[in-house]
């Protein structure tokens, strides 16, 4: 509580100096429809704040983001974190970035196969899309040839993960306080990251390397804790390439990845298209389809994905995502359910919900959705956006 009393007094203080206070204040709750599997209680809730300082002079950028989060049945999702905290220089031939910041990679839906700059924040949702701020260094230069960009990441975030309390877990609890490392610098190794990207007509392509700690963490036993796993983190290098072709409506979209340093080395890919029909039954709406595959050496199978994104072009930008997620070897089906929709100018409504279900129960292969066969939920979430 301490850091988050120094950390408001900061941004109250500093705010007059540097501009007006922007963000957002959210509160959510998870319904789940059955006790965990582990006992877990079937409402969870939570709220956080996003506050935002954002200043510009003389071809200088400041940004600075945090978020606070606070649970009322887990603490492990309690988070304090700095999501951005830096300075962007404009200059002439090239741009460069000093501090904390999110960069995003991909262009699937799915599953971003290059996205590895930032670590996952895994308390915060199911579907990995969340973030956690990483210090960095990056120039970027940008020449008929396109844009280069050359990231120094100084110093690791660790994964967070759901504890005791938390629903959509292992049924190993994972001890974050004991983690360990391959490289002998631990936390403190400094990663290197490159990724060029271009478009030429219809088609955009992005090549990245990286070299570093991996963001994904192999399990062990904890050293420490009984019956609990402690995630270890390995250095790897992958590669990665991104593509995207445009056909009037339909976009036909991939990434593909080579990784070494996880044991033998081994490629994923996840690839498919989106179709948006556009106006609909000569109404104002429009519906997206989403189909996806995935591939990795180190499965025997990957699910595929069969989405729609209705967009309804109303003033209250209302749109609902929904779609099944599919894995033939083991027989599984997930229905997921995403929706938003603005009321006014400051706020946001949404529903979120997920449901896990064993087509085959008989099926002896390897279940991908087990883990969470108790953990059926829907999630409603409010969000106040405050400031201009």
């Amino acid at each position: 509580m301490s850091q988050i009393k120094t950390l408001l007094v900061f941004i109250i203080f500093s705010a007059p100096l540097m501009g007006e206070v922007i963000g957002e204040f959210s509160f959510d709750n998870r319904y789940f429809f059955n006790e965990g599997a582990q006992g877990q209680k079937q409402n969870h809730s939570s709220f956080s704040i996003s506050p935002e300082i954002f200043f510009e002079e003389d071809k200088r950028i400041f940004h600075f983001k945090p978020k606070l989060r606070k649970d009322t049945e887990d603490p492990e999702r309690n988070l304090v974190d700095v999501q951005e905290l830096y300075l962007l220089e404009i200059l002439e031939d090239r741009e460069i970035k000093y501090g904390i910041s999110k960069e995003f990679w991909g262009v699937t839906e799915t599953s971003h196969r290059v996205d590895i700059i930032n670590q996952t924040d895994t308390s915060e949702s199911f579907d990995g899309e969340d973030k956690l701020g990483q210090p960095m260094a990056k120039i970027s230069f940008e020449r008929d040839w396109g844009l280069l960009d050359i990231y120094a990441l100084i110093g690791f975030r660790e994964r967070t993960f759901v504890g005791q309390n938390g629903r959509l877990r292992l049924p190993i609890v994972t001890d974050t306080d004991n983690p360990s490392y391959a490289s002998s610098a631990k936390a403190a190794r400094i990663d290197f990251a490159m990724r060029w990207a271009n478009y030429f007509d219809n088609l955009e392509i992005a090549v990245s390397h990286f070299s570093g700690t991996s963001r994904e963490p192999r399990f062990l036993p904890s050293p420490k804790k009984l019956n609990q796993i402690a995630p270890h983190y390995e250095v790897i290098d992958q590669s990665g390439i991104e593509m995207q072709y445009f056909l009037g409506s339909l976009a036909l979209k991939g990434e593909i990845i080579s990784r070494s340093g996880q044991g033998d080395r081994f490629s994923a890919a996840t690839y498919g298209f989106e179709y948006t029909q556009v106006g609909i039954m000569d109404s104002r709406l429009d519906l997206g389809w989403v189909v996806e595959a995935n591939h990795d050496d180190r499965l025997k199978s990957s699910p595929a994905v069969l989405g729609t994104r209705l967009t309804m072009n109303d003033i209250s930008d209302t749109q609902i995502l929904s779609g099944f997620i599919y894995d033939e070897r083991s027989e599984e089906i997930g229905f997921l359910l995403e929706a938003t929709r603005r009321m006014g100018d400051c706020c946001l409504v949404s529903v979120e919900g997920m449901y896990f279900d064993d087509i085959n129960e008989d099926n002896n292969e390897t279940k991908l959705f087990s883990p969470f066969k108790e953990d059926d939920f829907l999630r409603m979430e409010f969000i106040y956006y405050f400031g201009d």
